[in-house]
């Protein structure tokens, strides 16, 4: 399987961004309801996981409409 650049950089922007969303929820989640274990853990399987997804469409799609070099 074969991704163009753009999808790649999606991913990757994607992958940061889901790392950003881990560290805000460790520092905004509820004490009285769950713990800064399970926090980290749902974000670093489901998280992580869909914005790197999610990046990958976008990229995808900017490969797509705006041509496979239009990030050279």
């Amino acid at each position: 399987m074969r991704f163009s650049k753009s999808a790649l950089m999606g991913a990757g922007l994607g992958f940061v961004m889901g790392i950003t969303f881990l560290i805000i929820s460790l520092f905004q989640f509820d004490d009285a309801e769950t713990n800064a274990k399970d926090v980290a853990m749902v974000s670093v399987l489901f998280g992580i996981p869909f914005s790197v997804i999610i990046g990958l469409g976008i990229g995808w799609a900017w490969g797509k409409f705006l041509g496979p070099n239009s990030l050279n």
